[in-house]
Protein backbone atom coordinates (compact mmCIF):
# COMPACT_ATOMS: atom_id res chain seq x y z
CA UNK A 1 0.00 0.00 0.00
CA UNK A 2 2.70 2.44 1.25
CA UNK A 3 4.32 1.63 -2.68
CA UNK A 4 0.99 2.31 -4.21
CA UNK A 5 0.28 5.79 -1.89
CA UNK A 6 4.02 7.08 -3.04
CA UNK A 7 3.55 6.18 -6.76
CA UNK A 8 0.30 7.75 -6.72
CA UNK A 9 1.91 11.00 -4.85
CA UNK A 10 4.77 11.15 -7.28
CA UNK A 11 2.16 11.43 -10.21
CA UNK A 12 -0.09 14.09 -8.84
CA UNK A 13 3.06 15.92 -8.26
CA UNK A 14 4.21 15.47 -11.82
CA UNK A 15 0.94 16.32 -13.36
CA UNK A 16 0.91 19.92 -11.36
CA UNK A 17 4.17 20.89 -12.96
CA UNK A 18 3.25 19.87 -16.27
CA UNK A 19 -0.13 21.50 -15.57
CA UNK A 20 2.05 24.72 -14.48
CA UNK A 21 4.34 24.33 -17.48
CA UNK A 22 1.74 24.22 -19.77
CA UNK A 23 -0.35 27.46 -18.48
CA UNK A 24 2.72 29.50 -19.08
CA UNK A 25 3.75 28.51 -22.20
CA UNK A 26 0.31 29.12 -23.30
CA UNK A 27 0.08 32.19 -21.43
CA UNK A 28 3.20 33.24 -22.93
CA UNK A 29 2.79 31.51 -26.48
CA UNK A 30 2.62 34.29 -28.65
CA UNK A 31 5.33 36.25 -27.12
CA UNK A 32 8.68 36.77 -29.14
CA UNK A 33 11.02 35.46 -26.24
CA UNK A 34 9.10 33.39 -24.18
CA UNK A 35 12.52 32.95 -21.71
CA UNK A 36 12.42 36.18 -20.71
CA UNK A 37 9.08 36.87 -20.70
CA UNK A 38 7.77 38.39 -16.66
CA UNK A 39 4.16 39.47 -15.47
CA UNK A 40 5.13 43.14 -15.41
CA UNK A 41 5.54 43.11 -18.83
CA UNK A 42 1.64 43.06 -19.23
CA UNK A 43 -0.22 45.16 -16.88
CA UNK A 44 -3.97 44.94 -16.85
CA UNK A 45 -4.26 48.09 -18.56
CA UNK A 46 -2.20 47.41 -21.41
CA UNK A 47 -3.21 48.68 -24.83
CA UNK A 48 -0.61 48.40 -27.91
CA UNK A 49 1.40 51.37 -28.79
CA UNK A 50 1.77 51.23 -32.87
CA UNK A 51 4.38 51.90 -34.72
CA UNK A 52 4.68 55.26 -36.33
CA UNK A 53 4.92 55.89 -39.90
CA UNK A 54 7.72 58.02 -39.22
CA UNK A 55 9.72 55.69 -37.11
CA UNK A 56 12.38 53.33 -38.44
CA UNK A 57 11.74 49.75 -37.98
CA UNK A 58 13.94 48.46 -35.17
CA UNK A 59 13.66 44.59 -33.96
CA UNK A 60 15.37 42.21 -32.28
CA UNK A 61 15.55 38.88 -32.42
CA UNK A 62 16.85 35.34 -31.25
CA UNK A 63 16.23 31.49 -32.06
CA UNK A 64 12.28 31.72 -31.53
CA UNK A 65 11.99 33.80 -34.93
CA UNK A 66 13.55 30.70 -36.26
CA UNK A 67 13.88 31.04 -40.38
CA UNK A 68 13.27 34.55 -41.77
CA UNK A 69 12.73 35.57 -44.98
CA UNK A 70 15.20 38.11 -45.33
CA UNK A 71 14.54 39.56 -49.17
CA UNK A 72 11.13 40.48 -47.57
CA UNK A 73 12.44 41.37 -43.97
CA UNK A 74 15.66 43.64 -45.09
CA UNK A 75 13.01 45.94 -47.04
CA UNK A 76 11.17 46.73 -43.73
CA UNK A 77 14.05 46.18 -41.34
CA UNK A 78 16.03 49.34 -40.93
CA UNK A 79 18.34 48.04 -37.82
CA UNK A 80 18.11 44.50 -36.06
CA UNK A 81 19.29 43.55 -33.17
CA UNK A 82 20.81 39.56 -33.09
CA UNK A 83 21.19 37.14 -30.16
CA UNK A 84 24.30 35.64 -29.87
CA UNK A 85 24.02 33.96 -26.42
CA UNK A 86 22.41 33.28 -23.36
CA UNK A 87 24.93 32.72 -21.26
CA UNK A 88 27.10 30.45 -21.85
CA UNK A 89 24.63 28.54 -23.99
CA UNK A 90 25.17 30.09 -28.05
CA UNK A 91 22.47 30.70 -29.97
CA UNK A 92 22.11 28.89 -32.74
CA UNK A 93 20.92 31.18 -35.14
CA UNK A 94 23.09 34.09 -35.18
CA UNK A 95 25.37 33.34 -37.08
CA UNK A 96 22.66 32.78 -40.07
CA UNK A 97 20.73 36.15 -38.90
CA UNK A 98 23.96 37.67 -38.86
CA UNK A 99 24.84 36.40 -42.79
CA UNK A 100 21.60 37.36 -43.96
CA UNK A 101 21.70 40.80 -42.39
CA UNK A 102 25.14 41.45 -44.45
CA UNK A 103 24.10 40.07 -46.96
CA UNK A 104 20.81 42.06 -47.68
CA UNK A 105 22.49 45.13 -46.64
CA UNK A 106 20.77 45.36 -43.34
CA UNK A 107 22.50 47.44 -40.36
CA UNK A 108 23.10 44.90 -37.28
CA UNK A 109 24.06 44.94 -33.63
CA UNK A 110 24.47 42.09 -30.92
CA UNK A 111 23.37 41.07 -27.50
CA UNK A 112 23.76 38.71 -25.06
CA UNK A 113 21.43 37.37 -22.60
CA UNK A 114 23.67 37.82 -18.65
CA UNK A 115 23.73 34.76 -16.45
CA UNK A 116 26.50 35.23 -15.11
CA UNK A 117 27.05 35.19 -11.42
CA UNK A 118 30.48 35.76 -10.30
CA UNK A 119 33.08 37.94 -12.03
CA UNK A 120 35.09 35.27 -13.01
CA UNK A 121 31.84 34.38 -14.96
CA UNK A 122 31.29 37.44 -16.12
CA UNK A 123 34.39 38.25 -17.71
CA UNK A 124 33.73 34.55 -19.35
CA UNK A 125 30.75 35.34 -20.66
CA UNK A 126 31.84 38.30 -22.25
CA UNK A 127 35.20 36.72 -23.65
CA UNK A 128 32.45 34.05 -25.39
CA UNK A 129 29.84 36.57 -26.55
CA UNK A 130 32.62 39.02 -28.32
CA UNK A 131 33.92 35.63 -29.54
CA UNK A 132 31.17 34.08 -31.06
CA UNK A 133 29.53 37.41 -32.19
CA UNK A 134 30.28 38.67 -36.28
CA UNK A 135 33.16 41.23 -35.77
CA UNK A 136 31.12 43.53 -38.62
CA UNK A 137 28.42 44.01 -35.68
CA UNK A 138 27.67 47.85 -35.18
CA UNK A 139 27.36 47.39 -31.23
CA UNK A 140 27.66 45.00 -28.26
CA UNK A 141 24.61 44.65 -25.68
CA UNK A 142 24.11 43.17 -22.52
CA UNK A 143 21.03 41.91 -21.59
CA UNK A 144 20.54 42.08 -17.64
CA UNK A 145 16.38 40.70 -16.69
CA UNK A 146 17.09 38.23 -14.13
CA UNK A 147 18.54 38.14 -10.95
CA UNK A 148 21.99 36.27 -11.53
CA UNK A 149 24.41 37.28 -8.83
CA UNK A 150 25.41 34.61 -6.18
CA UNK A 151 26.29 35.02 -2.31
CA UNK A 152 28.73 38.06 -1.84
CA UNK A 153 28.35 39.84 -5.12
CA UNK A 154 26.14 42.23 -6.16
CA UNK A 155 24.28 42.70 -9.42
CA UNK A 156 26.27 46.19 -9.85
CA UNK A 157 29.36 44.21 -9.21
CA UNK A 158 28.40 41.45 -11.88
CA UNK A 159 27.49 43.43 -14.64
CA UNK A 160 31.14 46.17 -13.96
CA UNK A 161 33.14 43.56 -14.78
CA UNK A 162 31.42 42.25 -17.72
CA UNK A 163 31.53 45.47 -18.88
CA UNK A 164 35.33 45.72 -17.93
CA UNK A 165 36.10 42.85 -19.99
CA UNK A 166 34.58 44.28 -23.06
CA UNK A 167 35.82 47.42 -22.56
CA UNK A 168 39.27 45.23 -23.13
CA UNK A 169 38.14 43.53 -26.64
CA UNK A 170 36.36 46.11 -28.27
CA UNK A 171 36.28 49.84 -29.56
CA UNK A 172 32.83 49.53 -30.26
CA UNK A 173 29.50 50.84 -28.43
CA UNK A 174 28.20 48.77 -25.67
CA UNK A 175 24.78 49.40 -24.43
CA UNK A 176 22.69 48.21 -21.55
CA UNK A 177 19.30 46.33 -21.99
CA UNK A 178 17.61 46.14 -18.57
CA UNK A 179 14.46 45.47 -16.83
CA UNK A 180 12.11 48.08 -15.86
CA UNK A 181 11.36 46.34 -13.05
CA UNK A 182 14.81 45.51 -12.13
CA UNK A 183 16.06 49.11 -12.45
CA UNK A 184 16.11 50.07 -9.11
CA UNK A 185 17.15 47.24 -7.64
CA UNK A 186 19.88 46.03 -9.91
CA UNK A 187 21.44 49.24 -8.91
CA UNK A 188 23.77 49.37 -12.20
CA UNK A 189 26.04 51.96 -13.46
CA UNK A 190 24.31 53.07 -16.42
CA UNK A 191 26.88 55.44 -17.40
CA UNK A 192 29.16 52.90 -18.14
CA UNK A 193 27.74 52.27 -20.86
CA UNK A 194 26.98 53.57 -24.35
CA UNK A 195 23.40 53.36 -24.30
CA UNK A 196 20.80 51.93 -22.01
CA UNK A 197 18.09 49.90 -23.47
CA UNK A 198 14.88 49.23 -21.91
CA UNK A 199 11.41 47.36 -22.32
CA UNK A 200 7.74 48.65 -20.95
CA UNK A 201 4.79 47.19 -22.94
CA UNK A 202 1.63 49.63 -22.73
CA UNK A 203 2.77 52.42 -21.51
CA UNK A 204 4.01 55.60 -23.20
CA UNK A 205 7.85 54.88 -22.22
CA UNK A 206 10.09 54.02 -19.60
CA UNK A 207 10.59 56.32 -16.70
CA UNK A 208 14.44 56.19 -16.66
CA UNK A 209 16.57 57.54 -18.67
CA UNK A 210 16.79 55.50 -22.06
CA UNK A 211 17.73 56.12 -26.01
CA UNK A 212 15.51 52.91 -27.05
CA UNK A 213 12.63 51.53 -25.83
CA UNK A 214 11.08 48.15 -26.57
CA UNK A 215 7.73 49.21 -26.78
CA UNK A 216 6.25 45.80 -28.02
CA UNK A 217 6.65 41.90 -27.86
CA UNK A 218 3.92 41.43 -29.91
CA UNK A 219 5.19 43.32 -33.42
CA UNK A 220 5.26 41.85 -36.83
CA UNK A 221 7.50 42.46 -39.82
CA UNK A 222 7.53 41.09 -43.07
CA UNK A 223 9.62 38.26 -43.65
CA UNK A 224 9.34 37.02 -39.95
CA UNK A 225 6.87 34.75 -38.90
CA UNK A 226 4.89 35.71 -36.02
CA UNK A 227 5.75 38.04 -33.16
CA UNK A 228 8.58 39.64 -32.54
CA UNK A 229 10.18 42.28 -30.12
CA UNK A 230 10.15 46.16 -31.93
CA UNK A 231 11.73 49.03 -30.33
CA UNK A 232 11.52 52.81 -30.70
CA UNK A 233 14.54 55.78 -30.80
CA UNK A 234 14.41 58.25 -27.57
CA UNK A 235 15.66 60.91 -26.18
CA UNK A 236 16.57 62.55 -29.40
CA UNK A 237 18.70 59.50 -30.36
CA UNK A 238 19.16 59.16 -34.32
CA UNK A 239 19.30 55.80 -35.99
CA UNK A 240 22.86 56.59 -37.12
CA UNK A 241 23.90 56.07 -33.49
CA UNK A 242 23.13 52.73 -33.96
CA UNK A 243 24.05 52.13 -37.63
CA UNK A 244 27.52 54.41 -38.13
CA UNK A 245 25.63 55.65 -41.16
CA UNK A 246 24.22 59.04 -41.70
CA UNK A 247 20.89 59.29 -43.88
CA UNK A 248 20.36 62.78 -44.39
CA UNK A 249 22.08 66.03 -42.98
CA UNK A 250 20.68 70.07 -43.94
CA UNK A 251 23.36 72.00 -44.95
CA UNK A 252 22.76 74.40 -41.42
CA UNK A 253 23.34 71.00 -39.35
CA UNK A 254 26.78 69.97 -41.47
CA UNK A 255 28.36 73.81 -41.04
CA UNK A 256 27.88 73.21 -37.88
CA UNK A 257 29.58 69.76 -37.23
CA UNK A 258 31.58 69.97 -39.79
CA UNK A 259 34.55 72.34 -41.63
CA UNK A 260 32.98 72.71 -45.19
CA UNK A 261 35.95 75.28 -46.35
CA UNK A 262 39.38 73.81 -46.16
CA UNK A 263 40.88 75.01 -42.57
CA UNK A 264 44.35 74.71 -44.07
CA UNK A 265 45.83 73.62 -41.13
CA UNK A 266 43.90 71.57 -38.09
CA UNK A 267 45.20 70.53 -34.35
CA UNK A 268 43.53 67.31 -33.70
CA UNK A 269 41.36 67.14 -30.19
CA UNK A 270 41.46 63.59 -29.93
CA UNK A 271 43.23 60.61 -31.55
CA UNK A 272 42.12 60.87 -35.18
CA UNK A 273 41.81 57.77 -37.52
CA UNK A 274 43.38 58.01 -40.67
CA UNK A 275 41.88 56.08 -43.88
CA UNK A 276 42.57 55.91 -47.30
CA UNK A 277 39.25 56.75 -48.75
CA UNK A 278 36.64 58.96 -47.98
CA UNK A 279 34.35 55.83 -46.74
CA UNK A 280 35.72 55.35 -43.09
CA UNK A 281 35.30 51.63 -43.37
CA UNK A 282 37.91 49.51 -40.91
CA UNK A 283 38.93 48.03 -44.22
CA UNK A 284 40.40 51.37 -45.37
CA UNK A 285 41.97 52.33 -42.29
CA UNK A 286 45.92 53.36 -42.57
CA UNK A 287 46.64 54.45 -38.92
CA UNK A 288 45.68 56.99 -36.34
CA UNK A 289 47.38 60.32 -35.20
CA UNK A 290 47.72 61.00 -31.69
CA UNK A 291 45.68 63.77 -30.23
CA UNK A 292 47.77 67.47 -30.03
CA UNK A 293 49.28 66.71 -34.02
CA UNK A 294 48.62 69.60 -36.02
CA UNK A 295 48.31 68.60 -39.66
CA UNK A 296 48.34 70.10 -43.20
CA UNK A 297 44.93 69.90 -45.13
CA UNK A 298 45.04 69.87 -49.07
CA UNK A 299 41.38 69.83 -49.83
CA UNK A 300 37.48 69.14 -48.68
CA UNK A 301 36.16 66.10 -50.33
CA UNK A 302 32.90 65.03 -49.27
CA UNK A 303 31.89 61.11 -48.90
CA UNK A 304 29.50 59.10 -50.79
CA UNK A 305 26.37 60.07 -48.06
CA UNK A 306 27.63 64.08 -48.40
CA UNK A 307 29.85 64.22 -45.27
CA UNK A 308 32.76 66.61 -45.54
CA UNK A 309 36.20 64.67 -44.95
CA UNK A 310 39.80 66.17 -44.57
CA UNK A 311 41.74 65.39 -47.38
CA UNK A 312 45.97 65.64 -46.50
CA UNK A 313 49.06 66.21 -48.55
CA UNK A 314 49.53 62.30 -49.07
CA UNK A 315 45.96 61.59 -50.35
CA UNK A 316 44.55 60.05 -47.20
CA UNK A 317 41.60 61.46 -45.32
CA UNK A 318 40.57 62.30 -41.88
CA UNK A 319 37.24 63.07 -40.09
CA UNK A 320 36.26 67.37 -40.80
CA UNK A 321 34.34 66.59 -37.38
CA UNK A 322 35.15 69.92 -35.24
CA UNK A 323 34.67 67.60 -32.42
CA UNK A 324 37.79 66.08 -33.27
CA UNK A 325 40.08 68.58 -35.01
CA UNK A 326 40.12 72.27 -34.52
CA UNK A 327 41.02 74.83 -37.03
CA UNK A 328 44.67 76.43 -36.14
CA UNK A 329 47.72 78.10 -38.22
CA UNK A 330 50.94 77.33 -39.57
CA UNK A 331 52.74 79.02 -37.00
CA UNK A 332 50.70 78.61 -33.57
CA UNK A 333 52.36 79.48 -30.85
CA UNK A 334 52.19 76.44 -29.04
CA UNK A 335 53.77 72.91 -29.17
CA UNK A 336 52.42 70.02 -30.57
CA UNK A 337 52.80 66.42 -30.89
CA UNK A 338 54.56 66.73 -34.25
CA UNK A 339 57.57 68.80 -32.68
CA UNK A 340 58.77 65.72 -30.97
CA UNK A 341 59.36 67.91 -27.45
CA UNK A 342 61.03 65.09 -25.00
CA UNK A 343 62.07 68.13 -21.71
CA UNK A 344 60.64 71.77 -21.73
CA UNK A 345 61.64 74.22 -19.14
CA UNK A 346 59.29 77.17 -17.92
CA UNK A 347 60.91 80.63 -18.93
CA UNK A 348 58.09 82.44 -16.23
CA UNK A 349 56.39 81.89 -12.97
CA UNK A 350 53.60 79.05 -14.26
CA UNK A 351 50.65 76.58 -12.43
CA UNK A 352 50.98 73.18 -13.37
CA UNK A 353 47.37 71.54 -13.60
CA UNK A 354 45.95 68.16 -12.31
CA UNK A 355 43.81 68.21 -15.42
CA UNK A 356 44.28 68.56 -19.11
CA UNK A 357 41.27 70.82 -19.78
CA UNK A 358 40.75 72.29 -16.32
CA UNK A 359 43.06 73.96 -13.73
CA UNK A 360 42.03 71.96 -11.24
CA UNK A 361 44.56 71.71 -8.30
CA UNK A 362 46.70 74.52 -9.45
CA UNK A 363 50.56 73.95 -8.56
CA UNK A 364 52.99 77.10 -8.38
CA UNK A 365 55.84 76.28 -11.38
CA UNK A 366 58.72 78.85 -10.67
CA UNK A 367 60.49 80.09 -13.75
CA UNK A 368 63.30 77.80 -14.79
CA UNK A 369 61.62 74.43 -13.74
CA UNK A 370 62.86 71.89 -16.16
CA UNK A 371 59.80 69.30 -16.63
CA UNK A 372 60.55 65.48 -18.68
CA UNK A 373 57.53 65.73 -21.17
CA UNK A 374 55.58 62.19 -21.63
CA UNK A 375 52.88 63.68 -24.30
CA UNK A 376 50.90 66.31 -25.78
CA UNK A 377 47.40 66.91 -25.15
CA UNK A 378 44.68 69.12 -26.23
CA UNK A 379 43.27 71.57 -23.29
CA UNK A 380 39.86 71.68 -25.10
CA UNK A 381 40.12 75.56 -25.41
CA UNK A 382 42.30 75.86 -28.38
CA UNK A 383 45.75 75.17 -27.06
CA UNK A 384 47.97 71.97 -26.01
CA UNK A 385 49.32 71.36 -22.86
CA UNK A 386 52.41 69.12 -21.54
CA UNK A 387 51.80 65.81 -19.91
CA UNK A 388 54.79 66.00 -17.42
CA UNK A 389 55.91 63.05 -15.98
CA UNK A 390 54.88 63.30 -12.65
CA UNK A 391 51.01 63.05 -13.79
CA UNK A 392 50.38 66.36 -14.09
CA UNK A 393 49.47 69.26 -16.88
CA UNK A 394 51.73 72.01 -17.74
CA UNK A 395 51.08 74.96 -20.96
CA UNK A 396 52.79 74.15 -24.28
CA UNK A 397 52.94 77.85 -25.01
CA UNK A 398 56.11 79.06 -26.61
CA UNK A 399 55.35 82.14 -24.38
CA UNK A 400 55.75 79.98 -21.13
CA UNK A 401 57.57 77.00 -22.06
CA UNK A 402 60.92 76.55 -24.51
CA UNK A 403 62.22 72.92 -25.37
CA UNK A 404 65.39 72.29 -23.94
CA UNK A 405 68.65 71.14 -25.78
CA UNK A 406 70.00 67.77 -23.95
CA UNK A 407 73.16 70.03 -22.48
CA UNK A 408 71.09 72.27 -20.51
CA UNK A 409 72.64 71.82 -17.14
CA UNK A 410 75.28 73.59 -19.03
CA UNK A 411 74.69 77.08 -18.74
CA UNK A 412 73.30 79.30 -16.45
CA UNK A 413 69.44 79.47 -16.51
CA UNK A 414 68.52 82.48 -14.79
CA UNK A 415 69.80 85.86 -13.94
CA UNK A 416 70.36 86.64 -10.49
CA UNK A 417 71.71 90.51 -9.20
CA UNK A 418 74.66 88.98 -7.24
CA UNK A 419 76.00 86.58 -10.03
CA UNK A 420 79.53 88.51 -11.43
CA UNK A 421 81.11 86.96 -13.83
CA UNK A 422 84.36 87.31 -15.78
CA UNK A 423 84.95 85.76 -19.06
CA UNK A 424 87.85 83.33 -18.58
CA UNK A 425 87.86 82.62 -22.85
CA UNK A 426 87.02 84.96 -25.50
CA UNK A 427 83.60 85.19 -26.47
CA UNK A 428 81.43 87.19 -28.92
CA UNK A 429 78.27 89.83 -28.35
CA UNK A 430 75.14 89.55 -31.08
CA UNK A 431 72.67 91.38 -31.97
CA UNK A 432 70.09 88.97 -32.26
CA UNK A 433 69.11 85.85 -29.61
CA UNK A 434 70.18 83.15 -32.72
CA UNK A 435 74.12 83.32 -33.43
CA UNK A 436 76.24 81.95 -35.60
CA UNK A 437 75.14 83.16 -39.29
CA UNK A 438 72.93 85.64 -37.83
CA UNK A 439 75.84 88.15 -37.38
CA UNK A 440 78.43 88.61 -40.00
CA UNK A 441 80.32 90.74 -37.90
CA UNK A 442 80.03 90.54 -34.00
CA UNK A 443 81.46 91.86 -31.22
CA UNK A 444 84.54 90.22 -29.47
CA UNK A 445 84.57 90.31 -26.26
CA UNK A 446 88.05 89.71 -24.64
CA UNK A 447 89.25 87.27 -21.47
CA UNK A 448 88.75 89.06 -18.46
CA UNK A 449 85.93 91.61 -19.01
CA UNK A 450 83.73 91.97 -16.92
CA UNK A 451 79.99 91.91 -18.01
CA UNK A 452 76.98 94.18 -16.88
CA UNK A 453 74.41 91.72 -17.22
CA UNK A 454 70.55 92.69 -17.14
CA UNK A 455 68.57 89.18 -17.82
CA UNK A 456 68.45 85.84 -18.77
CA UNK A 457 66.37 85.28 -22.15
CA UNK A 458 65.74 82.11 -24.56
CA UNK A 459 65.68 81.73 -28.14
CA UNK A 460 63.54 79.66 -29.92
CA UNK A 461 66.19 76.67 -29.73
CA UNK A 462 65.83 76.78 -25.80
CA UNK A 463 69.14 78.09 -25.31
CA UNK A 464 69.56 80.72 -22.56
CA UNK A 465 71.56 84.21 -23.67
CA UNK A 466 72.81 86.67 -21.56
CA UNK A 467 71.07 90.37 -22.38
CA UNK A 468 73.63 92.95 -21.64
CA UNK A 469 73.14 96.59 -20.65
CA UNK A 470 73.87 97.83 -24.11
CA UNK A 471 70.99 95.51 -25.72
CA UNK A 472 73.29 92.57 -27.07
CA UNK A 473 73.56 89.27 -26.19
CA UNK A 474 76.01 86.31 -25.40
CA UNK A 475 76.31 82.95 -24.53
CA UNK A 476 75.15 81.80 -20.80
CA UNK A 477 78.02 79.03 -21.25
CA UNK A 478 79.47 78.29 -17.85
CA UNK A 479 83.04 77.57 -19.01
CA UNK A 480 83.21 80.48 -20.92
CA UNK A 481 82.96 82.41 -17.88
CA UNK A 482 84.49 82.78 -14.24
CA UNK A 483 82.75 83.83 -11.11
CA UNK A 484 83.67 87.12 -9.02
CA UNK A 485 83.93 86.48 -5.24
CA UNK A 486 82.47 88.54 -2.94
CA UNK A 487 86.07 90.02 -1.76
CA UNK A 488 86.59 91.01 -5.11
CA UNK A 489 83.61 93.01 -6.38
Amino acid sequence: MKKVYGLALLLVVFSLFGFSQNSEAKTHKNTAKPESVVKWEYPANAKLVKQSANDPVIADISKWQGNIDWSKASKALDLVIIRTQDGKLEDYMHRTYESNAKKYNVPFGVYSFVRAGTPAEARAEARSFYNRASKDTEFYVLDVEVQTNKKGYSMRTIINEYMKEMRKLTNKKIGLYVAHHKYSSFKLDASKFNFVWIPRYGYSGPIYKHQLWQYTDSGRVPGINGNVDLNRLAGGTKLEYFTNKVTTISNSELVKKYYVTNPKYVLLKKPVNVYKKTSFDKKNKKKSYKEGTRLKVKKIVKSSTGIPRLQLADGSYISASKSLVLKTSATSNFYTTNDNVKQVMTIRNLYSYRSSTSNTSPEFVPANTIFNVSRVVYNGSGENRFAIINGRFISADKNDVVEVPATIQNYFLEYDSSLKLRTQKVIYKYDTLLFGDQQKDPEMVPVGTVLDIQDVVYNKLGYPRFKLADGKYVSTKKTLFKQIPWYEQ
